[in-house]
């Protein structure tokens, strides 16, 4: 077990720029334009959001490579169980889903769904990283 500390300076700068786009998306919903921003922030955010919790995960594992074999949600199983994440697979699925979904080309019916949507996976990153910043002052 490594348990060492994880720099979590860029994931929170992607958590606050999300922010910043879903507060701008507020204030106008029919902005295209922010609507476009605050899915692109979410992509990134999401897949950053994988990264620095297995991340994690390796750190308190006795062993990693356990971890790099194992699926995403049995790993967000895990991360529930022990508190690391707010929500279980049941939303982390909503949240890939949306994620795979944004691939697949523009349908603006689609984007407004999921912009609707992100507000949850905001809090469940900040969640997240308030979890692990916690873990890290231990």
């Amino acid at each position: 077990m490594d348990n060492q500390r994880l720099d979590l300076t860029v994931f929170n700068k992607a958590i606050s720029s999300l922010g910043e786009a879903l507060s701008e998306y507020e204030k106008d919903k029919t902005n295209t334009f922010v609507r476009d921003s605050c899915i692109q922030r979410f992509e990134y955010c999401y897949e950053m959001s994988k990264k620095i919790l297995i991340r994690y995960l390796k750190s308190i594992s006795d062993d990693p490579m356990e971890i790099d074999r194992e699926k995403l949600s049995n790993l967000i199983r895990y991360a529930y169980k022990i508190g690391i994440v707010k929500h279980s697979w049941d939303e982390w699925d909503i949240y890939r889903e949306n994620k795979n979904n944004t691939a697949h080309g523009y349908d603006e019916g689609v984007a407004i769904d999921i912009v609707e949507q992100l507000p949850a996976f905001y809090h469940e990153i900040l969640f997240l990283s308030e979890s692990i910043k916690a873990s890290n002052e231990k």
